[in-house]
């Protein structure tokens, strides 16, 4: 995402890294041209814990409020994790890497949110501030994957799954294929069915 001057609004110098607020006022920091960058313990993330194999780790984030040239707050950034979860292939613990891109602009009404510049979310804009937290779970709970799987080649399942009846699949569909491709094996089905007619 870059401004009218081609800077990217990641250029700025006004970066607090390490500790993340736990509450945040969207207009205020966006004011303030504000990033944030740090991590937070996965444990903390309750509803995305429920849905993986373990709490250990960590999610990274990185969050920049800027006003828009329009005058509207903006929210660039991600929120990324190593998120463990049970491969539906072979039931074993699958670490898949997880990230969510954050391209979100303040808006106060509902009609505001159905009107907006293409390529961003709504960040509904509260009078209090906003909890972070669940603002940055729901963007991971969005990401994961609707049906975890390991890559094929780290799975267990998917490198021995190569047994007799596969072999034989594969060998009936050759035969089908290559009786296709023979113009005469049509001839010589129905000169068969003519014999057996007779």
């Amino acid at each position: 995402m870059f401004d009218s001057k081609g800077a990217s609004p990641y250029d700025s110098t006004l970066m607090l890294s390490g500790q993340l607020p736990k509450t945040i006022d969207p207009r205020k920091l966006a004011r303030q041209g504000l990033k944030f960058e740090g991590s937070l313990a996965l444990k903390q993330f309750d509803r995305l814990v429920a849905s993986l194999a373990d709490d250990q780790g960590e999610v990274q984030v990185f969050l920049h409020f800027y006003m828009s040239e329009d005058h509207r707050v903006v929210l660039e950034g991600y929120v990324e994790a190593n998120l463990k979860m049970i491969c539906q292939r072979c039931l074993d613990v699958a670490e898949l890497p997880v990230r969510s891109d954050l391209n979100l602009m303040g808006v106060l009404t509902d009609e505001q949110a159905r009107s907006l510049p293409e390529g961003y979310e709504p960040l509904m804009l509260r009078e209090e501030p906003m909890a972070l937290l669940p603002l940055l779970e729901e963007e991971l709970l969005l990401s994961l994957p609707i049906v975890a799987y390991h890559p094929p080649e780290a799975c267990q399942v998917q490198q021995s799954f190569t047994t007799e009846s596969d072999e034989e699949a594969k060998a009936a569909r050759a035969e089908e294929e290559r009786k296709r491709r023979n113009p005469f094996s049509v001839l010589a089905s129905l000169k068969a069915d003519q014999k057996k007619s007779e």
